[in-house]
């Protein structure tokens, strides 16, 4: 996983300089491989809570965002400005 921690800052941060197609992918991947760990019965309980729901469905969120450019309820403020500043002044829809 890129955060380890599964912080949402320090995710978002590490897709500047990245393309669009980079993003979702890196998303996509950051939100399964949560998710599995979140839900797999053999880990340990601590390893499952540092990955909460939360940050799963914050990356859900992020994903929608970027494909549809329609900012889903779920979606915080700060996370789409931070990602809005990582995609640069021309927007993340007209990455692609």
């Amino acid at each position: 996983m890129i955060s380890a921690n599964c912080d949402i800052r320090e995710f978002i941060s590490e897709l500047e300089n990245k393309d669009f197609f980079e993003m979702i992918c890196l998303l996509e991947k950051e939100a399964t491989e949560a998710e599995r760990q979140l839900f797999n019965p053999k880990s340990k309980l601590c390893e499952r809570q540092i990955c909460g729901p939360e940050y799963v469905s914050n990356l859900k969120n992020l994903i929608f965002y970027l494909k549809y450019d329609v900012r889903p309820r779920g979606l915080q403020e700060e996370h789409a400005r931070l990602l809005d500043s990582v995609c640069g002044e021309d927007g993340h829809q007209l990455s692609h």
